[in-house]
């Protein structure tokens, strides 16, 4: 919180600034999943072709449990050579090709299934690198705590103006910022995923919270 009473130079405020904060919640309603497949053969094309195999089973699965085509993006395709060292000499020992995925999933109740769906399809091949969750639309959210934060200024101006012996009076002056904290992926695999290890795959969704300051310089009647 940072105030000013009744500055004097003109290159200061005019009146009492204040800062409010409000925060707003909500579940989310999209679950963006990364996705996808990767195998190493002896050569480039046998580790494609498997990689190719693989991800149209991956996809076809993706379809089947409802994900539209528009929320299935390549986020990253790649091929290179793999080598072990022994006795200082770098030896190749195949070619390793990945092709991921971020996928939306637009039913927050039903991504248990479609990582379950994504196992059976891709297999040992299977990737999953990341797991986070989104608002789709935050409108309604912000203006939410827009409100509080709004509110909360005008508390601690009207504290500060009855603390000073002052009458408080309109806004002159007003800025906003927001965020929407973005959670970090909490579920990561590397290469292959078991199926033995977990017969449902349970995903905890929590809430998503927008934040918004605002800052306001008040007249002083």
């Amino acid at each position: 919180m940072s105030s000013a009473v009744g500055a004097n130079s003109n290159s200061e405020p005019q009146g009492i600034s204040v800062t409010g904060e409000g925060r707003a919640s909500a579940a989310p309603d999209i679950v963006v999943l990364g996705l996808g497949v990767s195998a190493k053969a002896s050569t480039v094309k046998a580790a494609n072709s498997e990689v190719q195999e693989a991800m149209s089973d991956l996809l076809d699965s993706l379809e089947d449990d409802g994900v539209q085509e528009k929320d299935i993006q390549t986020s990253s395709f790649s091929i290179y050579p793999e080598y072990d060292y022994r006795n200082d000499e770098r030896i190749l020992t195949g070619y390793r090709v990945s092709h991921m995925l971020q996928v939306k999933v637009r039913d927050v109740d039903k991504v248990g299934e479609v990582i379950d769906d994504a196992v059976e399809a891709g297999g040992d091949l299977l990737q999953m690198q990341g797991i986070s969750f989104a608002i789709d639309d935050t409108t309604a959210l912000r203006s939410d705590a827009r409100e509080e934060a709004m509110a909360d200024a005008r508390a601690k101006a009207e504290e500060l103006a009855s603390l000073a012996g002052v009458s408080l009076g309109k806004p002159t002056y007003i800025t906003e910022s927001s965020y929407a904290p973005s959670p970090q992926p909490y579920f990561d695999r590397g290469m292959g995923y078991a199926m033995e290890e977990a017969a449902v795959t349970e995903i905890s969704a929590g809430e998503l919270e927008v934040v918004v300051n605002v800052n306001i310089i008040y007249a002083i009647d």
